[in-house]
Parts: structure tokens; C-alpha cells; sequence
């Protein structure tokens, strides 16, 4: 929540967007963040499956009308029937941007035929695919580079429920050697919309930190 602010202080939208996906299956929710690293903003929006009915999702998880609110705040929409299908969602995701193009896709290697499939289908077959884990190797890294970039005062988002809540619900599992991944504080979490935050905001610091190519001389 310290990284929320008015959504009239909200930075603009300048420079490279990174796009964290996390794709969800067929009771899981899929979700994007968007993250522009020169300016900090952030945006995040998740997407269930129609069946069950949003309603009726809220009370099985136990959070009561929580996503008909993330709903009608324009958090969260609804696609398909048991599942999300990743290219039209994809597609639909892209369009939140109202005309920019990412420079680059962040997103869960294990889902590699998904995402490459989903990024044909939505036109994006020529944006820069970036493949991270989730495991202990890559999460450790993308972790540790999202808490710098927010204690550092990088991540600037409107007031979120979706954020709010993906938050609330995820912990870091650490390992004997001090390595660090994301998981569920309870089993009916729902962390997606954190995990693409994550995966966003981690890509974003590594752009900034990349050094910058001077341009040579060529004598002919």
C-alpha cells in the first residue's frame, strides 16, 4: 500500500512498458501488470473463466463479494467459459494500452507453448518474450528486485482491491541457502495478479540497471 498513490499523482505513461503475465488455468485467475520503468507506474488487471460465476467464486474462496467489487472497479473482468483462453485474453489485455506496444512480455516458462500460441494469436509475435521461473532460482532474483524497487520508491499504482488482496494473500518460502519464491499464504489465495507484478517490476529494474551503449565511431 505505500506504493499507492492518488490517481492524479500517478505517473504517466513514458518510456519502455513491461507486460508480467501469469496465466492461470481453469479455477485460477490470469493476470497482467504493467510496469514503465523510467516513470514507475504500475497497473495490474486479472480475468476469470465465467463458470463459476464471480459471485460464486467469492464465497467458495471465502472473500464474499470481493471480486464483484474488483469488477466494478475495473480490476477484474471475465472471459470464456471453464477456462481463460490466452490469445483473445492476451489480445483483450494488449488493449488496456490503448495503442502502445510493450517492449517486452514477461511470463512463466513452464508455459511456453501456451504463451508462444496466445502471442500469435494476439499480434504480439514480434515483441521480445522474456521466460523467468517461479522457482527458487529466478523467484529468489525477481523478488529481491521488486522489494528494492519499492522500498527505493520506483513502483507508483492507483488504489488497487486486485493488488490489495494478490498482496495480502502471498508470502516467500525461503530456502536453507536464503533463497526466496512466491507462494500462497492459504490455499484459496489468489496471488496472479502479484506474480505479474513481480515479474514486471523485477524486468523493469533490470532495464534500468542495464547499462547504456555509447555509439561508436566508424572511420571508413
Amino acid at each position: 500500500m505505500a506504493a499507492e498513490v492518488s490517481p492524479d499523482d500517478l505517473p504517466a505513461r513514458e518510456g519502455p512498458c513491461v507486460l508480467g503475465v501469469d496465466l492461470g488455468g481453469s479455477r485460477s485467475m490470469s493476470a497482467a501488470a504493467f510496469y514503465w520503468p523510467e516513470t514507475g507506474r504500475l497497473e495490474a488487471l486479472g480475468t476469470f473463466p465465467a463458470t463459476p460465476s464471480l459471485a460464486d467464486r467469492g464465497a467458495s474462496d471465502g472473500v464474499s463479494d470481493r471480486y464483484c467489487q474488483m469488477q466494478e472497479r475495473g480490476e477484474l473482468s471475465v472471459m470464456g467459459e471453464a477456462t481463460v483462453p490466452p490469445g483473445p485474453w492476451l489480445a483483450q489485455i494488449v488493449k488496456h494500452l490503448s495503442g502502445i506496444t510493450p517492449d517486452c512480455i514477461v511470463g512463466d516458462r513452464f508455459r511456453h507453448a501456451e504463451f508462444t500460441e496466445a502471442m500469435q494469436a494476439a499480434g504480439l509475435a514480434r515483441v521480445p518474450f522474456i521466460w523467468r521461473g517461479f522457482g527458487w532460482k529466478d523467484g529468489s532474483e525477481d523478488i529481491e528486485r521488486f522489494r528494492r524497487a519499492l522500498f527505493d520508491g520506483d513502483v507508483k499504482a492507483a488504489p488497487s482491491m486486485l493488488l490489495r488482496f494478490a498482496f495480502s494473500d502471498a508470502i516467500t518460502l525461503v530456502d536453507p541457502a536464503g533463497n526466496q519464491k512466491l507462494a500462497k499464504a492459504r490455499s484459496l489465495g489468489r496471488i496472479d495478479a502479484a506474480a505479474a507484478t513481480v515479474l514486471a517490476v523485477a524486468q523493469g529494474a533490470r532495464m534500468k540497471a542495464a547499462p547504456i551503449r555509447k555509439a561508436t565511431a566508424l572511420w571508413v
